[in-house]
Order: structure tokens, then C-alpha cells, then sequence
């Protein structure tokens, strides 16, 4: 499926209140159709790593393989989101290959993000699913856990269906995509970050203007909530690119009315005052749907990559020219600031155009060693040093 060679001007030809109904289609397509690459399985890939690291397969039997979390055993938790299933992947010989596939909840609606938490009444496995938050409590190690307790119900669904969630403080902060490509929304839950108790009472904005962040996460050097964020499409190959935002109380980053440094959108621009709303920290190259970041203090990764932010970018369908398909370092100083940035793995981006799968969420495991999770080819990668 070549979508990305659809030429954007005629998809600015089509009347604007049209174009919303079209993108969904065109989401729809993309979300149920089979990968397209051209590795058939994980052994077939052909990837560029840096000298000094190793990708080798973890699992390669997790079929729609989304967000990663490990829980406190050091067990890596995966959500399958398009199959409704949520499993976990113990290694218990420590061989750096799952030994078997968990079920841990199945035939839910989009389990997308994935959260552990201590509690005094318990350990907890935090779901936020496409229209509801729940939690399970453990009832026993290692993998049973009793029946999902809805905290948040009524999260409008459709559009933009994945939900991520991360704890920080005895609070959970979900973010909440778009209904459409461009639109002024009816709600304020969508496109946004929500904060709610952990028993999901005293629900508020936390902040706004978010298209698709479907990466958040809290930075170890500042505390604050970092996302990678979905820039709009149809206006080219160049522009909105996509954007990194430090994402603070309170603040609005610009959907649908601007993108970029203030940039006024061409359908919504004089709704708004784009003085109004916040610079992204970083950009990068249009189109690329960044949909996890990780930070990287220091690990069994060589010395050199200390102090990174790596991102997964699942790669571009509104484009004519491919991009994206890779995980990109962001180099950053002993403070967390942001210097540079360099491809870090590539590949998955054929020369001809093809591909041979996507990258999705990376996640960093208390031993040190980064997991990456593959939606197309259906694996969970492990990245370490020789």
C-alpha cells in the first residue's frame, strides 16, 4: 500500500468539511491493512545499527506489538493494541529472548498505554484503553491479576484511538489524540493531556493543542512531561514538521490553529491567536509520526550515547517522498538539554521505498538495556552494547 504517493494537491482540491471524513478513511486503511514490507519475518531484516551496539530479537510472535512497560520484576509488559489483547514476555533463563507469550487481558478496545504502580492496597497494571482508563490488581506473582476497574469511562473515540498513560507524583496524565486530521473539536479531551488521580476522580486539562502525542514521558533531569507530537497533513512534503514539546500546565500547543514557531494553519489560523501558544522544543523532518521516546541517562549502551533521548518514528503515509522508519537519537547535555540530534538505527526504510517494518515505542529496562516494539512485523527488539 503506497498511500504516501497520493499527491497532496489533490486532496486540497476536495472541499475542506469533506476532507476530515476522508482522512479517517485513509486512517482506517492504514490501521487494518497487513504490513507491507518486504521482510516476511524477523531474521530476514537488514538493519543499520551504530558500531558498538547490538539489535537482536527479544519476541517474534506479538502481532501488533504498541507500548511497553516493565512491571517490578523486571518483566516486560506489551500491549497489542489492533488485537485488544495486553501480554506479558518473561525471560526467565536471561537469554535475551522472551521465553513464552503471557496473556494478560484480551478482547478489550484499543489497550494502548501501559502503567505500574504500588499502591497501599496493591501492586497495579494501569490500561489506558480507547475510551476508558482501567487497572488490574495483582493478586499473585508473576502474572495474575484480577478484573479490570474502569477509573475513566466516556473518552470519545474514532479519529486518533490510541491512549497513552505515565504516573508521576500519585497522578496519571493520559494523552488523547485527535478526532480528524484538522478540525475544531466539540470536546476538550481530545488532542490533549488529561491528569486525573489514580483512582481516576478530579479529572483536568493539563494541557492543549496537542494533534497526536502519542509519546510522553517524564524526563529524569527536570521532572517534566516530555512528547513527541503528529503534525497534520496534507500541506506537502515539508510542513508541519513534527514536533518534540516540553508539555507544561496550562499551555496550548497550537492545534489546530498553528504549527511550528507560530505558524497560522491555512484552514484555522485567524481563529486564534498563535502568540498565544507554545515553541516546540525540537523539530524534525515532516511526516515522520514520531509514537515513542525514551530517556537514557546512562545504561549498557557504549559511554558515547549517555545523556540521549531516543525516538521512535513509525514513518510517513502523507508523503511523496518516504520518511521516517527509524529511531533517531536526540543528543542532550548532563542537564537534559537538547543539542543535536542522529539517526541512530535505520532500515526499515528500503532504498526503492518499500519497507520491511515500523518502529513504535522504545523503553528502557531497569537492567539497562533498551526494548523496541515493531507493529508491522509483529517483534519487540533488544538494543545493547557488545
Amino acid at each position: 500500500m503506497n498511500l504516501e504517493r497520493h499527491q497532496n494537491s489533490n486532496f486540497r482540491s476536495i472541499p475542506a468539511r469533506h476532507r476530515r471524513v476522508v482522512h479517517l478513511l485513509l486512517i482506517g486503511m492504514l490501521l487494518s491493512a497487513p504490513g507491507c514490507g518486504w521482510a516476511e519475518k524477523a531474521s530476514d531484516l537488514k538493519l543499520n545499527v551504530p558500531d558498538g551496539v547490538q539489535l537482536t530479537v527479544f519476541a517474534d510472535n506479538v502481532p501488533k506489538a504498541r507500548h511497553m512497560a516493565f512491571d517490578d520484576q523486571a518483566i516486560l509488559f506489551l500491549s497489542r493494541a489492533r488485537d485488544g489483547a495486553v501480554v506479558a514476555l518473561p525471560d526467565d533463563n536471561n537469554d535475551g529472548k522472551a521465553d513464552r507469550v503471557v496473556s494478560i487481558l484480551e478482547g478489550r478496545s484499543v489497550p494502548h498505554g501501559l502503567a505500574f504502580v504500588q499502591l497501599d492496597s496493591g501492586y497495579y497494571l494501569y490500561i489506558a484503553e480507547q475510551d476508558q482508563v482501567v487497572r488490574l490488581k495483582r493478586t499473585a506473582k508473576p502474572f495474575s491479576y484480577g478484573k479490570p476497574e474502569v477509573l475513566v469511562s466516556g473518552i470519545p473515540t474514532g479519529g486518533h484511538s490510541t491512549r497513552t498513560i505515565k504516573i508521576k507524583d500519585k497522578k496519571m496524565y493520559v494523552s488523547i489524540g485527535s478526532s480528524c486530521n484538522v478540525c475544531i473539536e466539540d470536546t476538550p479531551l481530545r488532542a490533549a493531556v488529561w491528569r486525573y488521580d489514580l483512582d481516576g476522580k478530579n479529572g483536568e486539562l493539563f494541557a492543549a493543542g496537542l494533534r497526536n502525542s502519542v509519546g510522553i514521558e517524564f524526563s529524569p533531569y527536570s521532572g517534566e512531561l516530555w512528547g513527541v507530537n503528529n503534525g497534520r497533513d496534507w500541506l506537502g512534503d515539508d510542513h508541519p514538521r513534527e514536533e518534540l514539546n516540553i508539555i507544561r500546565e496550562g499551555k496550548h500547543y497550537g492545534w489546530p490553529y498553528c504549527w511550528e514557531n507560530r505558524t497560522a494553519d491555512p484552514d484555522y489560523g485567524d481563529q486564534y491567536d498563535c502568540a498565544k501558544t507554545e515553541h516546540p522544543a525540537y523539530m524534525f523532518t515532516a511526516h515522520q509520526a514520531p509514537l515513542g521516546l525514551e530517556f537514557y541517562r546512562k545504561g549498557n549502551l557504549p559511554a558515547k550515547y549517555n545523556n540521549s533521548l531516543f525516538i521512535s518514528f513509525h514513518g510517513s503515509w502523507n508523503r511523496s517522498v518516504p520518511a521516517g522508519y527509524k529511531v533517531v537519537r536526540v543528543i542532550l547535555n548532563e542537564n537534559g538539554e537538547i543539542q543535536s540530534d542522529e539517526d541512530f538505527i535505520t532500515g526499515w526504510l528500503l532504498p526503492g521505498g518499500d519497507t520491511q517494518g515500523r518502529p513504535v515505542d522504545v523503553q528502557l529496562s531497569p537492567d539497562g538495556d533498551l526494548y523496541l516494539s515493531d507493529d508491522s512485523l509483529g517483534v519487540v527488539y533488544k538494543i545493547t552494547g557488545k
